[in-house]
């Protein structure tokens, strides 16, 4: 910032008389010699606008000729008037336009920035990405995010666990780099141990919304399967297994008869969302499984108690995560 003086007019205009007295220099030589034009010289003379620093400086050093007032009085007038200016513009913007300190305000700033930058290449263009046709893999895509995903106005992610998830999280991030052609994010959050995978770009947003994953709040709006997805066969597993590889999980259940240990394997799918619980209900039942749906309690939740079932399961569905595979060890009665 450009510090001046500011001095009250008529002492101003005293100030620089004796300027001229002493240089004997007309008003258009001065000019020159602040590096202004005469009309600017005219205003300071007038009192119109206070003096600049370097100007002050130029005028002591050449002619010997201090301020009338101090210099630290003459800042401080020059600060109190550019506060009063930025206040009162202030009030005359919050008058004109309402409060700009409002969160949409906020967003609409922040959206206009973020262009600006871009046009002075202060930040990269908006990524660009492959829009894949309806597949297999694509549905797969669409399962897992409704299982552990969340799509926001700006950015989408996948939140996994970091230590059980570990090489599923790179799957995720391959399945994502052959669909879209590019690599997403992955971070560590120490604090809650858990692997995110996310990216950004309100293109992409806008895609993805457009496939079927239009809620924020996956509980609180109920969201359910694309129907591009239910309306074949193969997408169903596909959508499934991303499910179950994400909110699913198989278990062992040991219990005991005349003091032997008895063990045996089930599956179980978890959600509050009534229509993903439903739809996984459903497939599993259109494919030769007998799932208990449990939807009267908090803790919704859909099962395989049949350890048969659970393999059956395996072989149709499958999982691409290792996670499910670690309790199909050694299943046998104990």
């Amino acid at each position: 910032m450009n510090i001046r003086y500011k001095l009250p007019k008529q002492t101003q205009s005293l100030y620089l008389k004796r300027v001229e007295n002493s240089s004997q220099l007309p008003h258009n030589q001065l000019s020159k010699t602040f590096h202004v034009s005469s009309r600017t010289y005219r205003d300071w003379k007038k009192g119109k606008f206070s003096l600049p620093q370097n100007v002050v400086k130029i005028i002591e050093k050449q002619w010997n000729i201090v301020l009338p007032i101090s210099k630290q009085k003459a800042l401080n007038r020059w600060k109190n008037t550019q506060i009063t200016n930025a206040r009162r513009g202030g009030y005359a913007r919050l008058k004109k336009y309402g409060s700009f300190g409002t969160p949409e305000g906020r967003h609409i700033g922040g959206v206009h920035g973020i262009e600006t930058l871009r046009r002075l290449h202060k930040v990269p263009p908006t990524k660009n990405f492959f829009v894949p046709r309806y597949s297999i893999r694509l549905a797969e895509f669409v399962g897992i995010m409704l299982g552990d995903g969340h799509v926001g106005n700006e950015q989408w992610s996948i939140t996994l666990n970091a230590i059980k998830d570990d090489k599923y999280t790179h799957y995720c991030s391959s399945l994502i780099l052959d669909l879209f052609h590019f690599q997403p994010n992955i971070y560590y959050r120490s604090s809650s141990h858990v692997l995110i995978i996310n990216g950004g770009g309100k293109n992409f947003i806008h895609y993805v919304r457009s496939i079927g994953l239009t809620a924020s709040n996956k509980v609180k709006e109920q969201i359910g399967v694309p129907q591009w997805i239910k309306n074949n066969p193969e997408y169903c597993i596909a959508c499934l297994r991303g499910l179950m590889d994400t909110d699913g999980g198989i278990f062992k259940h040991h219990y005991m008869v005349n003091k032997k240990v008895y063990q045996y394997t089930k599956l179980c799918f978890s959600n509050r969302s009534l229509p993903l619980l439903h739809f996984v209900y459903q497939t599993l039942l259109s494919h030769g499984m007998n799932p208990k749906l449990v939807e009267k309690v908090a803790n919704k939740k859909v099962w395989l108690y049949n350890q048969q079932e659970v393999k059956l399961y395996l072989s149709l569905i499958g999982t691409h995560n290792q996670r499910l595979l670690i309790n199909m060890e050694g299943d046998s009665n104990g």
